[in-house]
């Protein structure tokens, strides 16, 4: 991230009661002109169309060094260990790694890297790798139907620590929507049908971290089941904080990330309208919601988070296991036994059904 980029502390404010920008007054939507009009001033806003299905995005990034996606596939990179003056290949997309040649770490620093831009924080490990595996059996022991073997004593393989680049992207959001929304009645024969009313509003809402993570090198089924990072914990980047561990540098640009990261907000606002509408107005369901929104003052970050890779194998099919390097939260498949539950309880009910005809035959035999 260049150097006029800075991270800062953020909250979240929802905000739908919208106030006029010259003499503060609350302004009212306009269905007819599709505006934001101030009764009292006159002062008026023009909002995108809802039917329109457009997203328009005023976004400012001119600070950004490198705007284009990064995809280095399998080119390499000479890095020269700084103990031992060791060279090694590397990973284009790795920045950090361990030398060959005398096992010392080598880092390698990104300040002077014209193509890739720096980034502007990371979130340090919180929990080394022991405390990583005591996190994993925690979560399979907590499975009621787990296998009781692996529970007792799960071998988790190939456990590493590594960083993971993200971008965050916060924004105001201004979007002006065409909810519609069902009504469930009953008749007299107790048939149920569905009406539908559609409402029409303005919504003012401030997205906090959308997170996004910032490469697609990494074919893993449950990272993004725990990517619940703790943002506040954020320091300003340095080297040292990436030693000893593997670091991956993004391979989605900004352009793309942005692209990807608004989808993902109008995907939250489509259903926090729809809810908002559904209670307000005490309908059953949400059938549709049209919606065109507009961003205003978009920041990012660029920041490199904590994750643990693992794996673990059962009955010879092995799974794969994420940790958040932070928080401990873990997520991975664990096999269920609830097929002996259902052989058990049909054991059950078909002995008992056997016991009854064994005792109505000795009954009728006396």
């Amino acid at each position: 991230m260049s150097e006029n980029m800075k991270i800062v502390n953020e909250k979240t404010v929802r905000e739908t009661d919208v106030k006029c920008s010259g003499c503060g007054a609350t302004i009212e939507f306009d269905p007819e002109s599709n505006k934001l009009v101030c009764p009292f001033c006159g002062l008026s806003k023009d909002l995108p169309k809802p039917e329109a299905q457009q997203v328009v995005a005023e976004i400012d990034f001119e600070a950004a060094k490198q705007r284009a996606s990064l995809n280095w596939g399998t080119a390499k990179k000479l890095i020269v260990c700084s103990n031992c003056g060791g060279k090694t290949l590397y990973d284009e997309a790795q920045t950090s790694g361990n030398c060959p040649f005398c096992g010392s770490t080598s880092v390698m620093p990104v300040d002077g890297d014209e193509d890739v831009m720096a980034p502007g924080g990371v979130v340090p490990f919180a929990i080394d790798k022991q405390g990583a595996v005591k996190c994993i059996s925690e979560f399979v022991r907590k499975k009621a139907l787990a296998p009781s073997a692996l529970k007792k004593n799960i071998k988790v393989e190939g456990l590493t620590g590594m960083y993971l680049p993200f971008w965050t992207f916060d924004s105001d959001t201004t979007s002006s929507y065409i909810a519609k929304i069902g009504f469930e009645s009953t008749d007299s024969d107790g048939d149920t049908t569905t009406s539908y009313r559609k409402y029409r509003g303005v919504y003012e809402y401030f997205i906090d971290d959308e997170i996004l993570i910032a490469t697609d090198k990494i074919d893993h089924p449950h990272i993004n089941k725990v990517l619940d990072f703790d943002f506040t914990a954020l320091v300003p980047y340095r080297p040292e904080y990436l030693a000893g561990f593997a670091s991956e540098r993004y391979t989605v640009g900004l352009n793309e990330a942005w692209d990807r990261a608004r989808m993902l907000m109008v995907k939250r606002l489509k259903h926090d309208i729809g809810e908002m509408e559904r209670k307000k107005h005490h309908g059953d369901s949400v059938a549709d919601v049209a919606l065109s929104s507009r961003f205003d003052n978009v920041t990012f970050k660029y920041i490199l988070a904590p994750i643990y890779l693992a794996r673990y194998t059962y009955k010879g099919k092995t799974r794969p296991i994420a940790v958040n390097g932070q928080t401990g939260k873990v997520f991975c498949d664990v096999p269920s036994m609830l097929w002996v539950v259902f052989l058990i309880v049909l054991g059950v009910i078909v002995g008992g059904f056997l016991f009854q005809i064994i005792l109505s035959l000795i009954f009728s035999a006396l």
